[in-house]
């Protein structure tokens, strides 16, 4: 009996020094689902194999013949010097599909299989220079009979009737985004959820696709951005920084900021939420009001003193992980592009991540050196950079994330686990597009293009281990933009 005491006080001694052993930060974040870490491994299955037969949820979408718009038209721009996209016969710019989700529980999926849901759903094909590559992606609106929305839990996400099917294809690794929502969602307030899947479109099968969350308010995740029901012209809201274009925003343009003027920057920021339907001009004035009270203090010569600071208008850890998580990868879109920022009733202004396929020197029109602080000039950061208590924050935060989700090991298995998680769906997908990874080859110069998919994730291994390794020699390096002999001009 003394033994079997002795030996599970051993037990417990050592299960509690592994947790300790585990980095605090990973230990403590909980609510964050990895599909790889919880879903099953593809196993085979007893099927006779005359048809699909995988792990990964299947999504099957029919057109009934309709094509789906929103190819670019050749050599069509807008009134903002936008690409201009097909429409549907009827004008519209989305079609009505027909969309079923199969998503069997410890079992193997088959096309056909019983759907967990099957749903009317408005679609087209999404993206700016994606919208141009042969593999597309998709934005969906799933809708009742009476033409509502209607709201699906999908793959274990949240009920919601807004998503975005991507199709990973200049990513030839396919993990990019998968990989980065997932380790932002740990870092951060919120990042999109996300699942692999297989989609079958008009009976041909596509390939993998990632499942993604729409950066938008919802009921139960994603953003709280409801209005207060005692006075409705106080509400939550979503900003989004982009390319304008004239289909999406009527040729209004919905904020002109000081923060586009002074970097000249050629975008504008739209209202995402409240909607279209329900943003009257006064509920947009008195957003733009809010934002400019916002840039006002920031970019004034008060943007780091008590009664007028920063800091009473931004979540500044927000703002720092933001910052890292893109510096870190070297995601060129970031602060310029498809950049989302949002407020909540009585909260404080903070960032949301989005779209990584450029990132880890994937950007297609030049390689993305593993040296430098390219995002120190960017947008908001410009003028955070200029204080010495935020940059402080910075270097501390960064190593604090290097003894975790930033650490090379915790990179490097996460891409090996995710990888083998797929496991014959990849072969899958690369014969599904195997002529467009040979011959098709959008990242300049030529020579950046891999020629594998052994050799992409080698390639994006190896940038992330020498760009870590960079900024952990150079991390303290960012004093200088806080230094007062660097920022007179801004400070009194």
């Amino acid at each position: 009996m003394k033994y079997k005491v002795i030996g599970l006080c051993m037990v417990c001694v050592i299960i509690y020094a592994s947790i300790l052993a585990t980095p605090a930060e990973i230990r403590e974040k909980k609510g964050r689902v990895h599909q790889h870490m919880v879903s099953g491994y593809d196993t085979g299955c007893d099927c006779d194999g005359s048809t699909l037969c995988t792990h990964l949820p299947l999504v099957i979408m029919d057109t009934g013949g309709q094509i789906i718009p929103g190819t670019p038209l050749f050599n069509q721009r807008d009134a903002f010097g936008q690409a201009i996209y097909s429409d549907a016969p009827d004008g519209q710019n989305t079609i009505q599909v027909n969309l079923s989700v199969i998503d069997q529980e410890n079992r193997n999926n088959h096309p056909t299989d019983l759907p967990v849901f099957t749903t009317a759903c408005r679609t087209h094909i999404r993206g700016n220079s994606s919208r141009r590559f042969p593999k597309h992606s998709y934005a969906l609106k799933f809708l009742d009979k009476s033409g509502n929305a209607n709201p699906q839990k999908v793959m274990g996400m949240s009920s919601h009737h807004e998503w975005v099917l991507n199709g990973p294809i200049l990513d030839k690794t396919l993990i990019r985004n998968y990989m980065w929502y997932n380790i932002s969602g740990e870092i951060m307030n919120y990042a999109p959820n996300v699942r692999f899947c297989e989609l079958i479109l008009n009976g041909e099968y596509q390939g993998i696709y990632l499942m993604t969350e729409e950066i938008s308010e919802g009921e139960e995740g994603r953003l709280h951005l409801k209005m207060d029901v005692k006075n409705h012209r106080k509400t939550g809201y979503l900003l989004r920084i982009d390319r304008p274009t004239e289909e999406e925003y009527e040729s209004v343009r919905d904020i002109y900021t000081y923060n586009e003027r002074m970097l000249n920057i050629g975008t504008d920021v739209a209202i995402r939420y409240p909607g279209r339907q329900t943003l009257t001009p006064q509920l947009a004035k008195d957003i733009e009001l809010d934002y400019s009270a916002f840039e006002k203090a920031l970019f004034s010569f008060d943007y780091n003193t008590d009664e007028y600071a920063y800091w009473n208008y931004i979540d500044v850890d927000n703002f720092i992980d933001y910052y890292l998580i893109n510096e870190f990868t070297g995601n060129s879109d970031a602060c310029k592009y498809s950049t989302y920022i949002y407020k909540e009733v009585g909260e404080k202004y903070r960032l949301c991540v989005w779209d990584f396929n450029n990132s880890c020197d994937n950007y297609q029109e030049r390689k993305t050196s593993i040296h430098g602080f390219g995002a120190v000039g960017q947008a908001w950061f410009f003028m955070l950079f200029k204080d010495e208590a935020f940059v402080e924050k910075v270097i501390e935060r960064y190593r604090q994330l290097r003894e975790s989700y930033l650490s090379e090991e915790y990179l490097v298995k996460y891409m090996d686990d995710t990888i083998a998680y797929l496991g014959p769906a990849l072969e899958r997908n690369n014969a599904r597009w195997a002529r467009e990874i040979e011959e098709w080859k959008p990242l300049l110069p030529k020579e950046r293009n891999v020629q594998s998919y052994e050799e992409a994730v080698k390639k994006m291994k190896r940038w992330l281990i020498k760009r870590g390794q960079w900024m952990d020699r150079h991390i303290d390096s960012l004093r200088q933009y806080g230094h007062p002999s660097r920022n007179k001009v801004y400070n009194h």
